[in-house]
């Protein structure tokens, strides 16, 4: 039997439009800010690093999206990534956002969105607690004693004989989890267009 949906919060239903808005506003900065020694020397390292979390990310939520897919609100996920961290979507997606700003050669940008993410998330996550807790009572206050809220403990992984997702939502899934691939040619593009001066940019400090 299903569980009665609880109605999200105000920050849980403005949760994408503002993450858009702020993603938006923080790749504008990405195009226009050049790094001193920008494509050269151990900057293109922090690049290839930040390539690599993209795809840690990418795959990251794939594997979250296949244990919540079609479960969300219905039942209490706790294994596979859900067994070492309470919120492993957001988890992948923080690790996506800073491979992103290494890969824009930026320390700068990618202080700022970790520090930008993990402030404003930090209230997003604590208005779903909430709610779950109005979902599954005593059974969420038992998983929350057990797994932690965003760091995994990833020597506690319990992993399921057979996951299934169904096909509307593993399409979907797939379509979000482009986005974070394809940031890997766009971000070429804007270091391609600075480097080739397409458009005018800043210069900043090493940092």
């Amino acid at each position: 039997m299903s569980i009665p949906a609880s109605p999200r919060t105000g920050i849980e239903c403005l949760r994408k439009p503002i993450s858009f808005i702020l993603a938006f506003s923080w790749l504008a900065f990405a195009f226009v800010l050049m790094p001193q020694g920008f494509g050269q020397g151990w900057y293109l390292a922090i690049e290839l690093l930040g390539f690599l979390l993209l795809i840690v990310a990418a795959l990251g939520r794939l594997w979250a999206y296949a244990f919540i897919g079609g479960r969300k609100n219905q039942e209490l996920c706790m294994d596979g990534p859900y067994s070492l961290c309470r919120n492993p979507l957001y988890f992948f997606s923080l690790i996506g956002i800073s491979g992103a700003g290494l890969a824009l050669q930026s320390v700068m940008l990618f202080a700022v969105a970790v520090a930008g993410f993990l402030i404003y998330y930090h209230y997003v996550i604590r208005a779903e607690e909430r709610r779950l807790l109005t979902l599954f009572g005593d059974a969420f206050t038992a998983y929350c004693r057990e797994v932690p809220r965003f760091w995994p403990r990833i020597h506690k992984l319990a992993m399921p004989e057979i996951v299934s997702l169904p096909t509307k939502l593993f399409t979907r899934t797939l379509s979000e989890v482009f986005w974070f691939l394809a940031a890997i040619v766009i971000i070429e593009v804007i270091e391609n267009g600075k480097l080739a001066q397409w458009w005018p940019t800043v210069s900043t400090p090493l940092w």
